[in-house]
Parts: C-alpha cells; sequence; structure tokens
C-alpha cells in the first residue's frame, strides 16, 4: 500500500499563480520568528528577482536576533488595501486567519487571490474562510512533513526553476536553522540537511548566520534567564519541567518578549525531563504558554485544552489570566495526560 502523503494541495498550482502575478503582499503569523520571517523573505527577495513588485507585512515587529537579514527593514506593520485588492496575497508560516492578527478579515476580503504555504498540522482555514465569503481564488499547500515552511518555499522557486540570489538563501536558510533548533529537533529529518546544503551551494554564510542568531545576545537577556530559572519547577517524578516570567522581571532587567525567546530549552534539557512548559506573562492578566516534548509527549494534544495547538513535540496556546494561575492550570492537564498515557508511554529511553 501507497504511503500517504503528508503534503495538502498542489504546489504546481501554487506555483503557476505566483508565475502568472504581477504584484504581491507576503505576510505571516504574529510574534514571527526565524521561519515565518526566513519564509517571507526568501519567496519575496526571490519574486523581486523574477521582476514582480513585492510589499511585506507582520502586525508584529522583526525580532531583532533576525534584523540582520536582507530586506528585513521593508516589513510593514500596515497596507495599503487599493495595492492588496489587485495583489496576491502570499500567507507564510501560518494556516489560521486569527495567526495573522487583527487585520486577517480584511486581507482575506480584498486580496485578489490568496496562496498559503505552510508546514503546520490543520486545516487551511485561510482558503475555507475565502469560500465561505464567496471570495474565492485560494490555493493551498501544507505539507507537514517539511520541518519548516522554507523548505517548502525553496520547493516552489525550483519548481519555478526561478535563479535563488545569496540574498534569499540566507532568510530560507535561516528559517530551517532556527525551525529545527540547528538540526537538533524531531522535525529534522534528510531533507532538511539536503535543503540546507543546496543553499549553502547558493551562497550562505552559515558562519555568520550563526553568529547573528546565536552569538549575539545582549546582556540583559542572560539577566532575565537568570530570574526564570529561578522559578523552575519539576513535577511527575522527575518527567515535567516548568518555568516562568513575571512582567516585574521583565521590568527588572529592561527587558521585553522577544528577550524570553527559547528559555524553555533550559527546562527540557533536563535528563529526566520529557515535557517542559514555559508560562509566559509579558503583560498584566495576558498569557502565553509554550510547550516542548522529547519522545512520546503530544504537546498538541495539551495545548488543545486550552484552545491552542501546534505540532507534537512543539506546541503552545495563549489565554487570559496571570502566571500564577495558568501553572497551576497547565499542571492539572500534563498530570492528567500522565494519568490517562501513563509514565512508561511517554518516554522514547
Amino acid at each position: 500500500m501507497a504511503k500517504e502523503s503528508a503534503c495538502i494541495g498542489d504546489l504546481k498550482r501554487v506555483a503557476d499563480i505566483l508565475n502568472d502575478g504581477e504584484n504581491f503582499l507576503l505576510t505571516c503569523h504574529i510574534r514571527p520568528d526565524g521561519d515565518a520571517i526566513g519564509s517571507m523573505l526568501g519567496l519575496g527577495l526571490a519574486l523581486e528577482e523574477a521582476g514582480r513588485t513585492v510589499r511585506y507585512f507582520s502586525q508584529d515587529p522583526v525580532p531583532r536576533f533576525l534584523e540582520f537579514l536582507p530586506g528585513s527593514s521593508r516589513i510593514e506593520d500596515s497596507f495599503d488595501e487599493d495595492f492588496v485588492s489587485d495583489a496576491v496575497l502570499v500567507i507564510l508560516d501560518c494556516n489560521e486567519p486569527s495567526r495573522i492578527g487583527e487585520q486577517a478579515d480584511r486581507l482575506l476580503e480584498i486580496a485578489k487571490h490568496v496562496v498559503v504555504l505552510d508546514h503546520h498540522l490543520g486545516e487551511n482555514k485561510h482558503c475555507e474562510q475565502r469560500e465561505l465569503n464567496g471570495a474565492g481564488n485560494c490555493e493551498g499547500y501544507i505539507c507537514t512533513e517539511a520541518s519548516s515552511t522554507s523548505i517548502i518555499v525553496l520547493d516552489l522557486l525550483e519548481l519555478l526553476n526561478w535563479p535563488i540570489g545569496k540574498d534569499s538563501a540566507t532568510a530560507l536558510y535561516t528559517g530551517i536553522v532556527t525551525d529545527t533548533g540547528s538540526f537538533r529537533n524531531s522535525n529534522t529529518n534528510k531533507k532538511a540537511f539536503l535543503t540546507a546544503a543546496r543553499l549553502l551551494e547558493a551562497g550562505v554564510d552559515n558562519y555568520y548566520v550563526a553568529n547573528k542568531i546565536y552569538q549575539s545576545v545582549p546582556r540583559k537577556r542572560l539577566e532575565l534567564l537568570g530570574l526564570v530559572l529561578k522559578t523552575l519547577e519539576v513535577h511527575e517524578q522527575g518527567l515535567f519541567a516548568m518555568i516562568h516570567v513575571t512582567p516585574k522581571m521583565f521590568e527588572i532587567t529592561g527587558t521585553t518578549e522577544e528577550d524570553a525567546s527559547d528559555f524553555i530549552s533550559y527546562a527540557r534539557c533536563i535528563d529526566t525531563v520529557e515535557v517542559a512548559a514555559f508560562v509566559k506573562e509579558f503583560q498584566p492578566g495576558v498569557v502565553s504558554v509554550s510547550l516542548r516534548s522529547k519522545h512520546l509527549v503530544n504537546c498538541a494534544e495539551i495545548a488543545r485544552h486550552f484552545g491552542g495547538g501546534g505540532h507534537f513535540h512543539a506546541a503552545g496556546f495563549r489565554t487570559a489570566g496571570s502566571a500564577h494561575e495558568i501553572r497551576e492550570s497547565v499542571i492539572e492537564v500534563v498530570h492528567d495526560y500522565f494519568e490517562n498515557h501513563g509514565s512508561q508511554g511517554v518516554s522514547g529511553v
């Protein structure tokens, strides 16, 4: 029996839309990460080299550690409706309209055509919304076997047989490196390495990218990390670790939400831990929770209890409340998860 494809949609049809288009607005999810920005710039710069007119939109600013990417300063927090009405809207690394932000409904309403490129679990709700509104003209390609949306973008560009310049390649390489955790995460597969190799051949300076991402940390970020690590708790006989951050910690260190990115890896790296949670109260009453696991714990299942979602080994949710309140709720849900699955059923060791 043939293996069922983990990819939904027709990349060739997407390629035809891009090839026929003239004007493009590229966007991604709120609180953009390396893959969101990398895939957006990687595709946009290639479109421009092919003679297309491209604009970029993100509700939230480009993270400081990604400002080195060529074209990042051109990403705006607003858009021209007249331009969008005659453009192809390309949504990258996001299959849920609410994840675009407050302007999602308007964008999906007025865009001439919509294309969705993503690698997350879930249905293409952008096109569903377009159909409900009677707009149509929406094509999506969602491939969960791709470790990043940047990999899908390179496949698309190669299908178009368009040249890939160094700047575009650098953006896509950054997306792959960050979404695979420098090729350490469970989503890292053979294709991730092969794609990275193709991008190196296109001129990417991997040492330069690594230094910009991992060796350019402001001192205040480390001061914040010190406070966060003091909150470490371990539950479920060492299988579950949790850390949290509060508005007071940001105030003390003069840091922002961006400075707390990826702190969860410190909780997950404990030898006995199978799943970790990072509870982040960035402003009073607004809490975001990240979940990461090593082996058999389904983070997406846990996140769905709170209206969130994501991948098997990486998921999250956002909710109202205080860090203390949400911590207690997460502890209860994770405890129930272990009760239902058994401690022996969640470890890959």
